[in-house]
């Protein structure tokens, strides 16, 4: 596949092809056609409104397919009119649009596609994939980028060649995950060496103690569309308290954690629709994951070193660790 980067984020180059998709089992090229299939092991695997699919519909990120198909334009940068998602990827990695462009780049967990709009924009030739429905989401939003191709598949299962990406991102994704050191290792064996990448993870409990822990045991046992419900009650009658106590001056952040409700007032959303459907998004996203697994610094030290990973940094924010660097 190939078009004018002016279509896609780049001038003056043309966006170069996707590698063909692997069978996860035989590692070998599927054949395409309505489907694809695999010459060894016969696996087929069905492409879906243009998208392969190798994950059965029905798995632990249920949850997220429903927000994000629910939320599929809350928190584009093109819908809100601000650069939010666009300035956390770059200042977070530390990439530059100049460095991504024509350069092939993994997105990890695309979500609605937040991300995925921003690193296309580059001219990065994208290839992002979800475990959940919320690729058809992202695919509403952003299947008009020539240089993206989209895959529903498990982070242990990829149907990628190992080594053959320039670049890898996860945002959001690694702690809702069963196993996160497992998906953290495996992420890199599909970055080839020199390869950068950025991976955030939220910062273990005992850093960042939030209530919503203590409602979990329950919500996370609800039906999606019972707790999105709920969530879309709670969220107007909450959040103008967390409003309010987060404007105190010194104490207001950690004051307003103690109401379960998603607050972006450091975002500076202006409009008032805007902000609900953010909390509302993201204090489902709080509540509905079967998984959440924090990780403590130490752990994230001892698994950087396991990779042998020579240029690594982890930086805190908020109530996230961000891993950058270089392998």
């Amino acid at each position: 596949m190939t078009s004018s980067a002016q279509e896609n984020g780049g001038a003056g180059m043309e966006i170069p092809c996707h590698e063909p998709l692997h069978c996860p089992r035989c590692h070998v090229p599927l054949s395409a056609g309505n489907e694809l299939r695999c010459a060894v092991c016969s696996a087929v695997y069905p492409i879906e409104n243009g998208i392969p699919r190798f994950v059965p519909k029905d798995n632990y990120a249920t949850g997220f397919g429903f927000q994000w198909n629910r939320h599929r334009l809350t928190q584009l940068d093109s819908h809100s009119g601000m650069p939010i998602s666009r300035d956390r990827l770059l200042n977070a990695s530390r990439w530059s649009a100049d460095e991504l462009r024509g350069r092939t780049v993994l997105e990890c967990g695309s979500g609605a596609g937040r991300f995925t709009e921003v690193l296309c924009e580059t001219g990065a030739v994208v290839t992002s994939f979800d475990i959940s429905s919320a690729v058809h989401a992202n695919a509403a939003s952003n299947g008009h980028f020539a240089n993206l191709r989209l895959v529903q598949a498990s982070i242990y299962e990829l149907p990628f060649l190992e080594e053959s990406f320039d670049f890898l991102f996860c945002f959001g994704v690694i702690q809702h995950t069963p196993d996160v050191e497992r998906t953290f290792k495996t992420l890199f064996r599909y970055l080839r060496p020199g390869g950068r990448f950025c991976i955030d993870v939220y910062a273990a409990m005992v850093a960042y103690p939030h209530p919503r822990q203590l409602f979990r045991p329950i919500t996370k046992r609800m039906p999606p569309a019972k707790l999105y419900s709920h969530v879309e009650r709670m969220v107007p009658r909450l959040l103008p308290l967390s409003m309010k106590l987060s404007s105190i001056p010194g104490a207001g952040q950690y004051l307003a954690r103690m109401v379960p409700v998603a607050n972006h007032r450091h975002l500076g959303l202006k409009d008032e629709e805007i902000q609900r459907n953010w909390s509302v998004l993201d204090t489902f996203d709080w509540f509905a994951p079967r998984y959440e697994q924090p990780q403590t610094r130490r752990r994230l030290e001892r698994w950087v070193k396991d990779l042998e990973l020579s240029e690594a940094s982890i930086v805190r924010h908020r109530g996230l660790y961000v891993i950058r660097g270089v392998k």
